[in-house]
């Protein structure tokens, strides 16, 4: 008998509860028939809007696999690795429209030689013998130093028309240049690709394909400077490397292969 009591207390206080929070909301409504209004008119107007739209809008069934909006009639489907069309210059072959490999440190520096040689400066004004002469050394041969001493410098058949891209390195000391370039330069070294005396592709080393820096605003007011890009002295900077911080001394330590 207690629990039927409990039991009707409960259902009392419930509804009590709700009566007053109904009568509450009623006299806010009634208060406000404007603001009541809206509330009710303008969801109903933007479903009815949208109802609208969706007549208005022509379905496409877009199939499974990769797809895109060329066309806004009919779905699209592509193979990751199909081949569309897309090129790069540097590429002689079809990619992919979704998928593209990522190029290594090997792949960056043959670049950095097309680079030079598709940014050349009046490459007309030279010889047929002398540009041939010039692009297959850069090229093929890895001949992008700097660096006129050194028996891999750019060729003099290039006459100063080919400025060499670059990776900058900055800061210049003895981290980046006793233990990172060292490292660097075993890990990468200059290499012949094809074994044959008529013919040859060499990928040259990575201290050849970089250009140290003092610090990164000297590296800045390089790449601003008016005489950037102009010569030898004055490569280009492809992209840079920066350390924020580095060991000094003895933390330094040493590299083995």
């Amino acid at each position: 008998m207690q629990t039927s009591s409990e039991n009707l207390a409960q259902r009392r206080t419930s509804w009590t509860f709700i009566r007053s929070l109904l009568w509450k909301n009623w006299l806010i409504k009634n208060r406000q028939p404007a603001a009541t209004a809206c509330e009710i008119l303008v969801p109903t107007f933007f479903i009815l809007l949208l109802g609208v739209l969706k007549l208005l809008t022509e379905t496409v069934e877009v199939p499974s696999g990769w797809s895109d909006d060329a066309d806004n009639t009919a779905g699209t489907r592509y193979n990751l690795f199909q081949p569309t069309g897309q090129s790069i210059e540097w590429v002689d072959t079809d990619l992919p429209k979704f998928a593209l490999h990522e190029s290594t440190m090997t792949g960056l520096m043959l670049k950095l030689g097309r680079q030079s040689i598709d940014d050349g400066l009046r490459l007309e004004d030279l010889s047929a013998s002398d540009l041939a002469a010039c692009r297959t050394g850069v090229l093929a041969g890895g001949l992008v130093d700097t660096n006129t001493s050194s028996p891999f410098s750019v060729p003099t058949e290039c006459a100063g028309k080919v400025v060499p891209y670059k990776i900058g390195v900055a800061p210049d000391n003895a981290f980046t240049r006793s233990y990172f370039a060292e490292a660097m330069d075993m890990w990468y070294p200059r290499l012949d690709l094809i074994n044959s005396t008529t013919e040859t592709l060499t990928i040259p080393s990575f201290k050849e394909s970089i250009q140290f820096f003092d610090t990164n605003d000297a590296l800045t007011d390089y790449v601003k400077s008016d005489n950037y890009g102009d010569n030898l002295d004055n490569p280009k900077i492809y992209a840079a490397i920066v350390f924020d911080s580095a060991p000094s001394g003895d933390d330094i330590g040493s590299f083995g292969s």
